[in-house]
Order: C-alpha cells, then sequence, then structure tokens
C-alpha cells in the first residue's frame, strides 16, 4: 500500500480512475493490454506486482456463479512463514466489467492457459518502469494542475487504494466485513482498519451498546463472607 495520508482528500474518484484507465487505452502502442492491466489493480485491488504475474490460467470463470483471480504469493513469503504456496494463493472476487476486459485481451492475443496476462504487443515484458511511466504521463493528462502537483494518484497503486475504499464504503462495516475486504487486498484487518480509518463509518452515540458494554466490564459482587478470628497456638 502506499503511505497513509490520513485523508481521503488524496484518494481518486471513481470518474478519476476511469478517466486514467482511458486515456492509457487511448495509446496506440500498448495501449490495450496497459488499460488491462491497470483495470485489474483498479477493480481488483491486486499489487502492481500481483498483476504482472497473472497467467491466463488464473483467471477462473464460473458458469453463472461468482468469477475469480487466484493471486499467488511472490517471492518467497510463503516459505517462511511455515506457509505452502497453495495455502498462500489467494482468490480474489472479479466483477463482470473485468471479466468482460480480461477475456478480451486474452482473445485478440491468443494467449494459452500457461501464458501471461499481460505482456507487450510485441510480446516482450511489461515491466514497471514501462507501466510508471505510461501512468505518469495519463495522471498528468488526466488531473487538474492542483492535483497533478499534490500526492494524489502519484503511484499506481492509488487505483488498488481507491478500489479497497470503494470495498470497506459499499458495505455495513461490520468486522467480518473488514475481515473480508483485507483478506481479498492480502492484508490484515487492523492494519487495512489503520490505513482506511478515514473510509469507515463512525457510529453515533445512540448507537453504542452501551447498556453491554457497562456489562462486559462490571466487575463480579464480591461474595460476604463470615471473618475468622485468628487462634493463638
Amino acid at each position: 500500500m502506499t503511505a497513509a495520508t490520513g485523508d481521503e482528500a488524496f484518494l481518486l474518484t471513481e470518474r478519476q480512475c476511469s478517466a486514467i484507465l482511458d486515456a492509457v487505452g487511448e495509446r496506440p502502442q500498448d495501449g490495450r493490454v496497459l488499460r488491462a492491466f491497470l483495470a485489474t489493480i483498479a477493480l481488483a485491488a491486486l499489487r502492481p506486482a500481483e498483476a504482472l504475474a497473472l497467467r491466463v490460467r488464473d483467471l477462473e470463470l464460473s458458469d453463472g456463479g461468482p468469477n475469480a483471480l487466484l493471486v499467488r504469493p511472490q517471492g518467497r513469503t510463503g516459505h517462511r512463514s511455515g506457509i505452502s504456496e497453495a495455502e498462500a494463493v489467494r482468490s480474489v472476487p472479479a466483477c463482470s466489467d473485468l471479466v468482460a476486459i480480461l477475456k478480451a485481451e486474452i482473445t485478440r492475443r491468443g494467449l494459452g492457459p500457461d501464458d501471461a496476462l499481460f505482456t507487450l504487443d510485441e510480446g516482450r515484458p511489461l515491466t514497471g518502469e514501462t507501466y510508471r511511466r505510461v501512468w505518469k504521463h495519463a495522471r498528468a493528462a488526466v488531473l487538474e494542475a492542483h492535483g497533478i502537483d499534490s500526492p494524489l494518484g502519484r503511484n499506481v497503486s492509488a487505483l488498488r487504494d481507491a478500489c479497497i475504499a470503494a470495498w470497506l464504503r459499499n458495505g455495513d462495516q461490520t468486522a467480518a466485513h473488514i475481515a473480508a475486504v483485507a483478506e481479498c487486498a492480502g492484508v490484515s484487518a487492523p492494519r487495512l482498519a489503520e490505513r482506511f480509518s478515514h473510509c469507515l463509518r463512525k457510529p453515533t452515540p445512540a448507537e453504542v451498546p452501551w447498556d453491554r458494554l457497562e456489562a462486559a466490564f462490571r466487575l463480579p459482587t464480591p461474595r460476604s463472607e463470615p471473618m475468622t478470628t485468628a487462634r493463638r497456638p
């Protein structure tokens, strides 16, 4: 994740995300694959390195059911923590818009199951240097002058942050909901709540269960026992 700002003013809006993706997609060279790559970050909250590592087989399609992306651990994280690679793989929901974008890219380039989802049109690997340069130009073309000079969307991971924030806002924000979002994002729930505290709704005084809190912290009533007088030997 990007460094915490504590202010949702530095989160890209849905309109800004869409405008930047459209600007990237209009590039005559590699525009479509770069747009698909960035859309995967924006719609599935993947880290850029996780999106780059995706292969066609990692797109799980279900007839009439939910679709998902299988995100595999990067580096040797799973081995260091004693968790197998299979156990460390996480399943991230893939919305219909993202599925349509990825399927179109697979068809356009005739990709097979073991092929990388995102490579440049000439077949060369998509690198961080390439997508960061394209992102910088698209951001400058979309944002207003005061936004360009601000931290707003400075890094590609801003798309991931915007997606996570939307997931948090569009739910009941219970502990179970926050835990589910954290699992999809691949972070711990406490870290997520700290980083995106400004996206969480604060309860009003009337919503706080004061009676249950009082009962939970109430000390037990001491038992009244008769005092015994010590006898001298």
